[in-house]
């Protein structure tokens, strides 16, 4: 187990935030991802559109008060993983604070479109594809992540998920593969 595990995978997800492809996590980055989720769902100008919207324009701002050191409006990949490394010791530690217990609530909602309180394996696919998870890497994902093989994912599974992802240097962990498999990055 290294930190290089963690390293790789808090480069990915750099990755799937950079949304534009630029080099840069900035605002538009997150705009983007909740355009592509709502479509993916066909979901556009409703009241859950409008929450998915506001969550990942909350967490730009939460991500850009922590992470944008130099003020320029964006994020770039070596001050991303920094501080992500950093928040990897305190999360461990400290398991996830309220805050991020209710972020990552509020992705499960984004998540969960029918608000059935668990996640298919549709849902779960049209979700990734907005951070280009393609559907058969998040069939198989979703496979490993579902713990107890009823299908669906809970809430629990997937805080436990994210948690895992962010802070485990297993390679071999369930969630590791989160947004694909560990290696080169895919270029997108």
């Amino acid at each position: 187990m290294s930190e290089g595990t963690l390293r790789e995978k808090m480069a990915r997800l750099f990755g799937a935030y950079d949304a534009d492809g630029n080099g840069y996590i900035e605002r538009r980055d997150f705009e983007i991802i909740a355009e592509r989720i709502n479509a993916n769902f066909s979901d556009t100008g409703s009241r859950r559109a409008v929450a998915v919207a506001a969550v990942f324009q909350e967490m730009w701002d939460g991500m850009a008060s922590r992470m944008d050191v130099d003020g320029d409006q964006r994020i770039s990949l070596d001050e991303f993983i920094t501080d992500k490394l950093k928040t990897a010791l305190a999360d461990a530690d400290a398991a996830h604070t309220r805050q991020r217990a209710d972020r990552r609530r509020r992705l499960f909602d984004a998540m969960d479109r029918d608000g059935d309180g668990k996640v298919s394996l549709d849902e779960y696919q049209g979700f990734f594809r907005a951070f280009g998870v393609p559907a058969p890497q998040a069939e198989k994902t979703f496979a490993r992540l579902d713990v107890d093989k009823d299908g669906f994912l809970t809430i629990d599974e997937m805080i436990e998920t994210t948690l895992e992802y962010s802070t485990s240097t297993d390679p071999q962990a369930s969630s590791s593969d989160l947004l694909g498999p560990l290696g080169p990055a895919p270029r997108s």
